[in-house]
């Protein structure tokens, strides 16, 4: 659980990138009006405006998705699909019938051995007092 003071500086760095967000759409908005007369005025090669109006956009775009997030896609929006996925997953998978554990009967008895076929002895070529 978040303190107070967390979320105040949590959300005071939210709305100083909002801040500089608008900021940086407002300076785009007025610089691309100023290419677009000058455009129109000195007969500018149209390219030219394109280019810096559309550069500039797409890092306005990219930096509007940082602040504010995808459409659509907000924080808890991969762990919602995760547990989407989970559930599809499990829906799919055939349901397993519960199996009662292995128990002996009374007249049974419980063998205590453990069978291994692969199982050899070693012979071993060394005495115990070879070692240190």
């Amino acid at each position: 659980m978040m303190s107070e003071e967390e979320k105040y500086l949590q959300a005071r760095k939210k709305v100083e990138k909002m801040k500089r967000f608008y900021k940086h759409l407002s300076s785009w908005m007025f610089t691309s009006l100023f290419l677009m007369v000058l455009f129109f005025v000195l007969r500018m090669p149209p390219w030219i405006t394109f280019v810096v109006v559309a550069g500039w956009g797409i890092g306005i775009a990219a930096e509007a998705v940082e602040v504010f997030g995808f459409p659509g896609i907000d924080r808890n929006w991969e762990d919602r699909k995760i547990r989407e996925e989970m559930e599809r997953m499990e829906a799919s998978q055939p349901k397993k019938e519960w199996q009662r554990p292995m128990v002996p009967d009374e007249n049974e008895s419980i063998d205590e051995t453990l069978e291994l076929p692969d199982y050899r002895e070693v012979k071993r070529k060394w005495n115990d007092s070879d070692l240190v």
